[in-house]
């Protein structure tokens, strides 16, 4: 009985003994960035469709029978360009009558307006009666309405003359024509083709209520800060990814956020010198400030998200993980700015996050240097 308490005793203390030479659990590394501040310009990005500026159909604003098309389809063409021409042998007559009207017009008044003369020098001696002179006086005003109804009638002609003619009232590029010569046209046959202009184009946009409140921390005062919308410089990104080269500037804001959407509609012009943007196109529209601001920057490979919202794991003095909580702003390349959160020269954790929990004591390494 006594030897196998002694061999027992033996036992333990062997086993105790190999524990305490155990060497210890190694510590987990960790690969961290510091909390820096940069310089940055405010960048943001939208959902942008683009339209004419002028939009115009073109319609015959009298009737008759086209004698020509003036244009080829799709073409661009200035404004004062022919684009139709109706058949004017109708409207000629039309004038000639109007004016032949306007002459016998004319020489009625001269004939009434001599009657009511002598009328005038005859009255006082007698030689007609008032009712006579009443008489004459009413022919001269007839005949001053005559005048100028004909003269009406010829500037209503030489009007509609010109209408034969039908010009374009803007410079841009025209559509497809919905009507050939000899085809009867006028105001009630509906559109003969439409104009937009294409230089140049504007980029319409949604703006988040959010980003527009947000964009009053960045100095924005309101909608109509004329001097920070100068400072605001608009590219596009077209379907492909690549930018469209020219640099446009916001011209309008709504005057109100649209309650069915929560956004407020916003308005760039691009300039289109190339015709290379069209009317209809969808674009992604990219708004940068020109002003330099700075801000506190981290990796996106740091931030984590979980019902609480996004926080980050750092390494503290004492190379302990402890978890911030982070208010975050606009993306910069591969970082993100931190508005609340985390101070500069902090350490975030940017590797190795799967393998560490808040409380764990950790091994450093510099995403750009040696283990610490």
């Amino acid at each position: 009985m006594s030897r196998f308490i002694y061999s027992t005793l033996v036992a333990v203390l062997l086993i105790a003994g190999c524990a305490e030479e155990a060497p210890p659990p190694r510590m987990v590394e960790v690969v961290v960035d510091v909390v820096v501040l940069e310089p940055y310009q405010p960048k943001s990005r939208y959902v942008g469709r683009l339209q004419a500026q002028d939009d115009v159909t073109i319609e015959a604003r009298i009737t008759g029978y086209l004698s020509s098309r003036e244009f080829t389809e799709g073409e661009l063409v200035e404004e004062g360009d022919i684009l139709y021409r109706i058949d004017p042998s109708e409207y000629e007559a039309a004038l000639a009558r109007a004016k032949a009207d306007l002459a016998a017009a004319v020489a009625n008044q001269a004939n009434a307006v001599r009657n009511f003369k002598r009328g005038k020098d005859l009255l006082p001696k007698g030689a007609i009666s008032e009712a006579e002179m009443d008489d004459l006086t009413a022919k001269k005003l007839d005949a001053d309405a005559r005048i100028e109804s004909a003269r009406a009638q010829v500037t209503s002609a030489e009007v509609n003359l010109g209408f034969t003619v039908i010009r374009a009232p803007i410079s841009g590029q025209i559509g497809r024509s919905a009507a050939s010569a000899g085809d009867l046209v006028g105001p009630t046959t509906g559109n003969l083709t439409t104009l937009v202009s294409i230089d140049p184009i504007e980029a319409l946009f949604q703006i988040s209520e959010a980003t527009y409140v947000a964009a009053i921390g960045h100095g924005f005062r309101n909608r109509l800060d004329v001097e920070f919308v100068r400072r605001i410089e608009v590219t596009l990104e077209l379907a492909d990814g690549t930018l469209y080269p020219e640099i446009g500037k916001i011209d309008y804001f709504a005057n109100r956020i649209d309650r069915s959407t929560g956004t407020l509609e916003a308005r760039a012009l691009i300039p289109n010198p190339y015709s290379l943007l069209v009317p209809g196109q969808y674009v992604r529209v990219i708004l940068q400030d020109t002003q330099l601001l700075e801000g506190l920057f981290i990796p996106q490979a740091a931030v984590q998200a979980d019902q609480q919202g996004s926080f980050v794991l750092l390494v503290d003095g004492g190379n302990m993980v402890a978890r911030r909580n982070v208010e975050l702003g606009a993306r910069l390349d591969d970082k993100v700015r931190v508005k609340n959160g985390v101070d500069e020269g902090d350490r975030v954790i940017v590797r190795g996050l799967q393998q560490v929990r808040p409380g764990m004591p950790v091994q450093t390494r510099s995403l750009s240097g040696p283990a610490e």
